[in-house]
């Protein structure tokens, strides 16, 4: 044998024992040249245990050695394998379908290699995964609703969901409100649909339908559904008609819930409404018809959403339509408000008599005329509606409220001061934690972790997830935003104006590794929503860029600073000065303490990045520090790096059960 040949054959007979888990025999030195030898660092793709690279059902494998054309089979765990290329040098196979069920991580499989005489010369523990495709579901909420109530199933892969079972009444998927297909953390949301339930709290079994499986969804906790019931109602007896502003009471379980009760197309006034008697009134808008006396039939409407489920109380219920020789008109007492202040949004409440006539509600200034939302609910005593944001001046003004009543006819409730902008008091927000060993991540900072200024809410990081706040974060790169020279770019080839504006801003807090407390704007670093966790407390939440791009700029005094300080606020459009920072942090020697000011500047998309100009904002708001009771403005943390410890500026953590406190101003659209 020359010099080549036994070096090939030490070769040869080296790959031939590297990654043997079953030992192939005695090889004689002679055959060597006509063993196969397989060298296991050559397969590809090399899949792991940790599931970083993996293999599937159908992939093809490739591996390299020498004599591989005398390969004569391949099999995993015994399961012979479909050879795909095969020459002296490489190998090609796919793997074949293996009895597993799907799982998240992969299965190791034993992988043998045979000669052409049968013999087996190679063996190694390769992984297959065998991917969760099915449909799955984890859970449902709310557990009890009526009819409309939006119901919320996780689990995932849903998008296969085809249709829910609701009881005896289906749910099309066309009919969803709105689906997640995540293979991990997904939902569909449907609404309780209209039915025929037995009483008036019943237990309703849910499934899901998806291919040719059901999922049980609610298992051994049923949906309770509530709907109005009725005690039969009394007929009139012959010649005897309801007048207009005659009272009809009805009685009977959950009557809280009704929404209406009409008399043919007219909705009747309701006067009292409690969970045992509603009580209504044949209002005066009724018109007078040619016969006076009318007939048609009473119903009941009930559900958050339509179409509305319907019960008739009376096929024929008789009305003289002559008007009232007396009119009812309403008599205003004081208007109170949440806060003390007309703030957008907020509920007003009025006190008075006969305030179930009232139709309408308007503010009134200048030759504008704007409709104000009345609650449902009202009776003679009292009625709410809330402030109306289509206002349209800037500055805190005063403007006359006005009822119409009886067909249209005005009276002014009073003056108000309106004020342009939204307010939130007392918001309580929790920090996420970078380093969970260090600075545990407790339950309240979970589910008080996102807040939202559009609406004043703040999320728990399931509510984040599953309500799909912001989608985009959720991928496993947010192709929304990509950072350039440290600011934070939208990329607007991958995001719409549209889709942008539809994700509610929203700010949280982070605790970093060296227990820095900062607010932070979702999409500074990729490093920060993952702090917060879902699923109590299990899951990190992303490890990308959130997608609404916001500044802030801490105040320490100035007219802005005395004004919000003092509760005396008036305008929140004005741009003043422009925020630059991403993440203002908590502490003596750092950005913010309890009682300063922070600007925040929510960026337009037109703009797209770190605001300039004040054209660059779409939403300004102020917030003003009250309480922090999770660090410390004069704790000083140390890190160490080369056995060198060095001193961080103050206001590190000290307990993350605690929160940051803040009162919350918010402007409406400043720019587009």
């Amino acid at each position: 044998m020359n010099l080549n040949n036994k070096l090939f054959a030490l070769v040869a007979g080296a790959l031939l024992c590297f990654g043997c888990g079953d030992d192939p025999g005695f090889i004689d030195a002679k055959d060597t040249q006509r063993i196969p030898a397989l060298n296991p660092a050559t397969i590809s793709p090399l899949s792991n245990e940790s599931g970083s690279v993996r293999a599937y059902v159908g992939t093809e494998v490739t591996v390299q050695g020498f004599n591989l054309d005398r390969i004569g089979a391949v099999t995993m765990d015994d399961i012979e394998v479909e050879l795909t290329a095969q020459s002296i040098k490489e190998l090609k196979f796919r793997i074949p379908a293996l009895d597993y069920a799907q799982n998240d991580l992969p299965y190791a499989v034993k992988l043998r290699v045979y000669g052409a005489d049968e013999a087996q010369v190679f063996s190694y523990d390769y992984f297959v995964t065998i991917p969760v495709t099915d449909a799955s579901v984890s859970g449902f909420a709310p557990v009890e609703g009526t009819v409309g109530t939006e119901i919320t199933v996780s689990g995932r892969n849903l998008g296969q969901v085809t249709r829910i079972r609701f009881g005896s009444a289906t749910v099309e998927a066309a009919d969803f409100m709105e689906v997640d297909d995540d293979a991990k953390s997904g939902f569909v949301k449907f609404r309780v649909p209209a039915g025929d339930y037995a009483a008036p709290d019943t237990e309703v079994a849910v499934v899901a339908e998806w291919g040719t499986a059901t999922i049980d969804v609610t298992g051994e906790t049923p949906f309770m559904v509530h709907v109005p019931s009725f005690d039969a109602l009394i007929a009139q007896p012959e010649g005897v008609n309801s007048l207009i502003g005659d009272e009809l009471e009805l009685t009977g379980r959950n009557l809280d819930l009704v929404a209406a009760v009409k008399w043919g197309d007219v909705a009747l006034t309701p006067v009292e409404k409690s969970a045992e008697a509603l009580t209504v009134r044949f209002s005066a808008s009724i018109e007078q018809a040619d016969p006076v006396v009318q007939t048609k039939v009473l119903v009941a409407e009930w559900g958050l959403s339509e179409p509305a489920q319907t019960e008739v109380l009376a096929d024929a219920w008789r009305v003289d339509t002559t008007p009232s020789s007396s009119v009812v008109v309403p008599e205003f007492g004081p208007m109170t408000v949440e806060d003390g202040k007309f703030y957008l949004g907020k509920t007003v409440t009025v006190a008075g008599a006969n305030l179930t006539t009232v139709e309408k509600i308007e503010l009134q200034y200048d030759g504008e005329c704007i409709e104000a939302e009345m609650l449902a609910g009202a009776t003679d005593s009292e009625l709410k509606f809330t402030v109306p944001d289509g206002v349209t001046f800037a500055t805190a003004r005063e403007v006359s409220v006005v009822a119409f009543h009886n067909g249209g006819e005005q009276l002014e409730i009073g003056k108000a001061t309106i004020y342009p902008f939204y307010y939130y008091k007392d918001v309580k927000l929790g920090s996420g934690s970078s380093s969970v060993s260090t600075y545990p991540y407790p339950e309240f900072a979970w589910s008080n972790a996102f807040f939202l200024p559009d609406t004043g809410r703040v999320l728990s990081t399931d509510e984040w997830v599953s309500g799909t706040v912001d989608s985009f974060a959720l991928e496993t790169s947010n192709k929304a935003i990509l950072l350039e020279n440290k600011s934070p770019v939208l990329q607007k080839a991958n995001i719409t104006l549209e889709q942008y504006y539809g994700i509610q801003p929203y700010i949280f807090l982070t605790t970093g590794s060296d227990g820095k407390l900062a607010f932070q704007n979702p999409a500074n670093s990729a490093s920060q929503l993952k702090t917060h966790r879902y699923l109590s407390g299990k899951t990190a939440v992303s490890s990308t860029f959130g997608t609404p791009i916001i500044y802030f700029l801490v105040l320490k005094s100035g007219a802005v600073f005395d004004a919000v300080k003092e509760g005396s606020l008036t305008c929140v459009s004005d741009v003043d000065k422009i925020a630059s920072a991403a993440a203002p942090a908590f502490g003596n020697g750092r950005n913010f303490i309890v009682g300063d000011v922070i600007a925040v500047q929510y960026v337009t998309y037109a703009k797209g990045t770190k605001p300039a100009v004040a054209e660059d904002i779409h939403k300004q708001g102020y917030m003003v520090v009250t309480e922090v009771t999770c660090a410390d403005p004069d704790k000083v943390t140390q890190t160490i790096k080369d056995g060198v410890a060095t001193d961080n500026p103050a206001g590190a953590a000290t307990d993350l059960n605690g929160y940051v406190k803040f009162d919350f101003y918010w402007s409406k659209t400043l720019n587009k």
